[in-house]
């Protein structure tokens, strides 16, 4: 365990607060000191990486909301979000860090749909798009009370999303998880947007500092201690969601390299478990 000099971390906080260089120094010292959790999650990177490399070009040359081509994007959206939570947790800004494992649930939530309904993936995003671009025209009209420009332009924007809408209203997070076979991991979504995604009374509790007078004190961060959770939040939400990108671009060894992937991240959580508390 490699442990910094500094006695109290947020002396070297004071000016910068989490953008102060020294969060550099100590990156380093964090992913050596959760080295198979680090390399653990980069492994699956590579591998969702490769599998969004070979393929990226998935329904080339149709419709650009063909399903193949969305099914790309959206694994893409999944995989940076995922490549964030990482750069996070190597800085330990763990509610952060959890906090995009959100849009890679979703996206998987999507994929797995896409995989086995296409043609009901496709309809729920049209929908999505055209309720979310009503919404939005009113909330700017409402925002702008006076602008009489604004308003004649926005009303013919929000009319031509309503035709396209007609009476079709948005499948909820919750309806789309529950549509799908097996475990989606719905339960993780919502603790990873519940806890951490927006603020709580927990992600409140987790910037204190507890003191000897038994007193708490506000502080930004470092959360070192917190590393090995979010991380594996992280690699959960991925390794679903690539399970679902593989199948729906059919690659056949795709359910054996996570599957192993998945046992190294639970024999993990067991060794993190019964060692405690480390880090500081």
């Amino acid at each position: 365990m490699i442990e910094r000099k500094e006695p109290d971390p947020r002396e070297a906080l004071a000016d910068e607060g989490l953008l102060s260089p020294q969060v550099e120094t100590w990156r380093q010292i964090y992913i050596d000191n959760y080295r198979d959790w680090f390399e653990l999650a980069r492994e699956l990177n590579r591998y969702a990486v490769s599998l969004f490399q070979d393929h990226q070009d998935a329904g080339d040359g149709g419709p650009a909301n063909a399903a193949a081509p969305t099914a790309v994007r959206v694994y893409g959206r999944a995989l940076n979000a995922y490549t964030a939570s990482i750069m996070l947790a190597e800085r330990a800004m763990t509610i952060e860090a959890v906090g995009a494992v959100r849009p890679i649930h979703e996206a998987g939530f999507w994929l797995s749909l896409l995989a086995t309904n296409p043609e009901k993936a496709l309809e729920e995003l049209d929908i999505d798009h055209h309720k979310h671009a009503v919404d939005r025209e009113q909330l700017l009209r409402a925002a702008y009370p006076g602008n009489a420009e604004l308003h004649s332009a926005s009303v013919q924007r929000e009319a031509a999303h309503a035709a396209l809408l007609g009476k079709r209203r948005p499948i909820s997070m919750k309806a789309l998880a529950a549509s799908l076979p097996g475990d989606p991991g719905y339960l993780q979504y919502r603790l990873a947007s519940g806890f951490y995604g927006h603020l709580s009374q927990n992600s409140l509790d987790a910037l204190k500092l507890r003191t000897g007078d038994k007193g708490v004190r506000p502080i930004l961060g470092p959360f070192e201690t917190e590393i090995p959770k979010a991380l594996f939040f992280a690699i959960d939400a991925m390794a679903r969601t690539t399970r679902y990108f593989a199948a729906l671009v059919k690659v056949r060894d795709a359910n054996d390299i996570l599957s192993a992937l998945r046992t190294t991240l639970t024999d993990l959580g067991k060794a993190d478990a019964e060692a405690g508390p480390q880090g500081g």
